[in-house]
Order: structure tokens, then sequence, then C-alpha cells
């Protein structure tokens, strides 16, 4: 820091010469018996260099330049500070430098405020009470490591603020970008060509790019980005907030950065937001523009006292996140289909960078496609908290369509709907039919059958094959006893929903979806207006809904009018039972001489049944360590059948009715 040392030590020397005689006794002692220049040995480097003249520039006076230096050398030797407070009672200050430079006689009011107004971009300010002429001018460290090209933010501002400057292998890897860069460059370009301030407004979801866009509109122009995350920030003590934005703006000084405030939320209070106008109105003079990010409810025009260009930055359409997914993915080596996570998974650009890079450090290509869709969309929903109350569980998926034994007339609904979501871009985008369908834009689908017929595996098999995240609704912690209890939780549970575009499944649906009563008391009123509120939320809501119900009619016609689809699941059919049957045992469970195809016909239950049965009987023949036989099937058939009340007795076991104890 050799070059900045010599122009304190220089600019100490001059004051000394101007106070005469009366700095004698100074003049050799004060730097330790260093008499001259030729004790600074200087190895400036060329950022030290640069900043200095940079800085010098923007100062651009003598007086102003001598303020600077001399406020430095005050902080650089205690010394110089002892012996300026000695000789005149004051520290540096404006008045002090324009005496010792011989500028007073030449400088108007306006052009002093002026000037003290640029001497504070760097210097702060020890008793803002006096006049401007004799406010003492404080450097400190972060000022002197700045000038030496030092760039590590000062420690109060770790953590809630982040200098960025774009590396060029960061440039490259905004896959898909095109549109949100254009559109945030021209309106970075607009308001920093305006000679009238004001703020650009980035309303959008949290990932679609705003920041991003914002650093690549700088880095065009040279310019860093300096982004505020005011939630870490706020402080109703406005002293407190003051000092963090003066330190803030030196630093979008130094760098003539472009400034960003990240996770804006206003209307919290009146006093809150006025401090949140306060610390923009900071920025009114500075060059570069000033950004906001908010979501899209937030409304800055009535809250702020400051101009406001609001620009609705639009979510990655299907072609952007495919070519984030495929450009992403290429850059770690990982093999996937960009195709379909891009074209299903409504994820935005950072919650991609997000999941590709927590699985880039385990991906294995040599992976199933299965295996794949099922580490990515676990990855998924690790970019979002879960609501509140824990009324919304994650269902990790592991099964195929293939897992789904059902007929065929069972199954064509299902395919449709799978089919219909990966259309669904083609026929409301590229065809249109956005325009004429307004609203109900979602895919609802019923699934009615008795326990155990497949109902949440298929629920499971369309997250699977669409490669969205599957949520079950935890009924338990939604309904309450509570008037308006519900909603607020069905509402998080949607807004929740909206964000991350999962698929919701209303297991057990009755106890909500259940037909409204004829009114005949306050309560059955109440109840009432609470399906009418489910029923216009789910039509507002654009992902996939699903309910489950043992029983029709249990479901108010209502809701059937809004289901696009409706499944019947049923007792299965000979063959399909001895597909489940079978497919139930892993292909390491050691079995003996089993007779499914007997099974299968004398054995008249669902899925779910049969699944236990084989479950059974494995870890029956497991006590043995011996393969699973006909007589382990047998006994299990046998407990199952007790287990839901049934009498086994009716059952005709044929020939292995001797198995029977």
């Amino acid at each position: 820091m050799q070059v900045i040392e010599l122009k304190a030590y220089r600019a100490s020397l001059r004051l000394f010469s101007y106070l005469g005689n009366k700095a004698d006794k100074y003049r050799t002692g004060v730097f330790g018996g260093k008499g001259g220049e030729g004790v600074f040995a200087i190895e400036d480097t060329d950022v030290e260099e640069a900043r200095i003249k940079v800085t010098e520039a923007v100062l651009s006076d003598e007086a102003l330049i001598y303020a600077l230096h001399l406020s430095v050398a005050v902080f650089l030797y205690p010394q110089v500070k002892r012996a300026l407070k000695e000789l005149t009672g004051r520290g540096p200050d404006l008045m002090l430098a324009l005496e010792v430079c011989g500028e007073l006689e030449r400088w108007s009011y306006p052009a002093l405020r002026e000037g003290y107004e640029v001497l504070c971009r760097y210097l702060a300010v020890a008793d803002s009470r006096q006049n401007i002429l004799y406010r003492e001018l404080v450097a400190d460290g972060r000022l002197v490591s700045y000038l030496t090209g030092d760039d590590e933010l000062p420690a109060e501002l770790r953590g809630r603020v982040k200098l960025w400057f774009l590396t060029p292998e960061e440039k490259e890897q905004y896959f898909g970008f095109a549109k949100t860069a254009a559109l945030i460059g021209n309106e970075y370009k607009a308001a920093r060509e305006c000679r009238d301030f004001y703020v650009l407004q980035l309303a959008g979801k949290e990932g679609v790019g705003r920041k991003s866009a914002v650093a690549l509109s700088a880095e065009a122009m040279d310019r860093g980005t300096l982004i505020i995350y005011w939630d870490r920030l706020v402080s109703k003590d406005a002293k407190k907030l003051g000092h963090f934005m003066w330190l803030i703006r030196r630093e979008a000084y130094f760098y003539g950065c472009a400034v960003i405030f990240d996770r804006v939320a206003v209307s919290g209070g009146k006093e809150v937001d006025e401090l949140f106008s306060g610390a923009v109105r900071h920025f009114k003079n500075h060059s570069e523009p000033v950004v906001i990010c908010t979501d899209l409810k937030t409304e800055l025009i009535p809250e702020g006292d400051f101009p406001v260009r609001r620009i609705e930055v639009p979510f990655p359409d299907r072609n952007s996140r495919i070519e984030a997914w495929r450009g992403i993915s290429a850059g770690y080596g990982m093999q996937l289909d960009a195709e379909g996570f891009g074209g299903q998974s409504e994820l935005a650009y950072g919650d991609i960078k997000r999941v590709l890079l927590s699985l880039s450090s385990v991906w294995d290509n040599g992976w199933s496609e299965e295996e794949k869709a099922g580490h990515v969309l676990n990855a998924c929903m690790d970019c979002y908290p879960a609501p509140k109350k824990g009324s919304l569980k994650h269902v990790d998926v592991s099964v195929t369509i293939d897992d789904l034994k059902l007929g065929a007339r069972q199954k064509k609904p299902i395919l449709e709907l799978i089919d219909g979501v990966r259309n669904s871009y083609r026929v409301y985008d590229d065809w249109g039919m956005k325009a004429k369908i307004p609203y109900g834009r979602n895919f609802t689908a019923l699934f009615v059958g008795p326990s155990g017929t497949g109902k949440t595996m298929a629920a499971n098999v369309l997250s699977a094959a669409l490669k969205i995240p599957l949520y079950r609704i935890d009924l338990s912690q939604v309904v309450d006893k509570y008037i308006g209890e519900m909603e607020k939780r069905l509402e998080e549970i949607f807004a929740y929903a909206q964000n991350t575009n999962v698929i919701l499944l209303f297991d057990e649906a009755d106890v909500i979806f259940g037909k409204r009563t004829e009114v005949n008391e306050a309560k059955d009123k109440y109840a009432n207006t609470e399906v009418a509120y489910i029923l216009q939320r789910i039509e507002e809501y654009d992902g996939i809904v699903i309910l489950t119900s043992n029983l029709k009619n249990n479901i108010d016609t209502a809701f059937m009018r809004r289901m696009k689809y409706i499944v019947y699941f049923e007792i299965p059919d000979v063959e399909t039972r001895r597909e489940i049957l079978e497919s139930c045992f892993a292909p390491g469970v050691p079995r003996k001489d089993i007779d499914f195809q007997f099974l299968a016909e004398k054995v008249e239950l669902s899925g779910g049944y049969l699944k236990n049965i084989v479950v059974n009987a494995v870890f029956l023949a497991a006590a043995r360590n011996e393969p699973v036989t006909m007589e382990d099937m047998v006994k299990s058939v046998i407990a199952e059948y007790e287990k839901i009340g049934q009498v086994a007795s009716f059952l005709d076991l044929g020939g292995y009715s001797y198995l029977v104890h």
C-alpha cells in the first residue's frame, strides 16, 4: 500500500508547512525520524494506482483530493492525528483543506455543498450537527483497503450484501436465458440513460433470473452488481440502518455498481415502509440503475415516495427450461432426459441450477431412467420449504406404469391424463387456446374404488411418468373445528403448490369434498361455504389435483363436474391378480412350487391385500431360512382374510386343503 501511504505522507507534510513555525517540533519527529520520501519503497500495483486515479478524478478538485489524503493520513498515523488536534483543536475537515490549498475565496456555497457530498461518498462524518465546513471527515480501514486493491466487504455487511462481478465461466452458464436477459437488459439501459431518477421494480417469482439479468447488463457496461438482502438488513433503528446504507452506498460508488434490493416485501407497517423509502433515496444520485426485486403481489408505486417503473418478469417457458436443463446438465457431464424434466417440471432457472448442482457429485449415468427420475424429483423438492403444520407430505416415487396392474379400460384415462399434461403447452401456448380458456386449465382426476385397488399407486405413477413431484395432503392437519382455519391451511397448500407445480393428492377426499347439506344450522351454512371456497381454489390452480374416494356417491356433484378424468378402480380380474402376486416378489427372494394361477383364481382380493399376503409369506419363510412355499402363501391368505373380518373357510383350496392346520 505504498502509493496511498506516500500520498498521506505528503498531505501531512503540506499541513505542517501550512501551520508554520508552531509545527516545527512535529515536522521531523512525526514519522519517527523519517525525513523524506525516499523512505517509501514504491511497489505499487496497477489496481492500486488505477483506483487512486479514479478516486481523484471523481473528486476532481485539489482541495477535495487533499481532504481525502489528509483524512487517510490521520487514520494511518496516530501521531498526525495527535499533532492536528493539539495544533488546531480540530480533525480534518473541508474548511481546513480549503485553507491549506488556498481555495477558500473561490468557492460558492452551492459548490461547497456539492464538493462536500462528493467527499461523503468516501469519508464518514463524525458530527453531522456541525456546519458542513467544520464536520470532521473520517477515513477507515475499508477505504484504505479498497484503494490498495482489496475487495473484501466490511464485516458489518457480510451476509447482508453481495458484491458480484460475473466471471467468464458464469456468463457461459446462462442457458435458455435470452428472453429474460433481453427484457431486463433493455430496461436497464433505458434507466441508465435517463436523466431523471427512478427505480426498476422487477416483479416475479424467485429464481426467474432477475438478478442474473441485471448482472449481465451491468457487466456489458463494465460494471459490477451490488445485491442488498433487505430482509437481513431491515431494522426499525433508523440510525443503525442509516449507517448500513452509507457503507453500502460507498461500496456502490467504489465500483460504479448497479444496485439491487432483493427479498423486498413492503407494507410491513408504516415505520418499516418509510425506512425502506429512505434506504432507496440514498442512491438518488447514483450513476447506475437501482433495481428492486419483489414478488408479483408487491406494489411499490403506492408504497414508496420515489418514481417506479414496474416490470413483470415472466416465468421461463417450456423451451427455455428445456434448454437450461440440457445446457447445465451437460456442463456437469450428466446424461438425463432434459426435454422431459424441462417440459414438465416447472422450475425456474435458479432452481434448475440448484437441483443439478446438488446431484452432480453423486450422479451416475449408469442409473436407469426410473432411478434418474427419482433422484431428480427428490432434489427438486429440496428447493422448496414445505408448508407449516405438517399439512403436506412429499411422497417418494419409485414406480412405473408397468407396476400399475390394471385392466386396459382402467388404464386408458390415466394414460390420457399423462398425454394431456404433456401436450398442454401445445394446446394452450402453441395453438393459442389459453386466450379462449382463461381459467380452469388444470388437470383434475377422481380415483374411485375399494381400498387396496391401486388408487394411490396410480397417483405415484402419474408423478413418475410426468416427472412432477407428488404431495399428499394430510387431511388430519387441514380439517379444523374452528371457523376459517381449514381455508387458511388450504390456502397455504395451494399457494405452495402454485409456486412449485406439484401434484396435489387428496387421499380419502370424502372428508372435505363430501356432499353439501341443507342449511338447518349456522354450521351447515359455513360448511357449504368451505366447499364453495375449495371449488374456486381448485379452478384457480393450474396444476394437477387428484382426489381418491372409496365411493363415488360420497363426492359432491359440484366436484364431480370439475373432474376432467374419473377412473374406476375395481377388484382386479384373475389375470391381473396373478400379475400382482408375481410382481410383488423381489428377484432375490427364494421361492419353491408356488401355484400363482390357483391363488389368483381363488383369492378375490384387491392389490393391496395381495401385496400383504406376499410380504407375510416371505417373512414366514425367512424365519425358517427356507424358500417361500405354497404353504406359506396359503397361511398368509387365511391370515389376511381373518384380518379383514372374513372367514377363510369358504375358500375352495382344492388340492391344497391339507396345508390348512
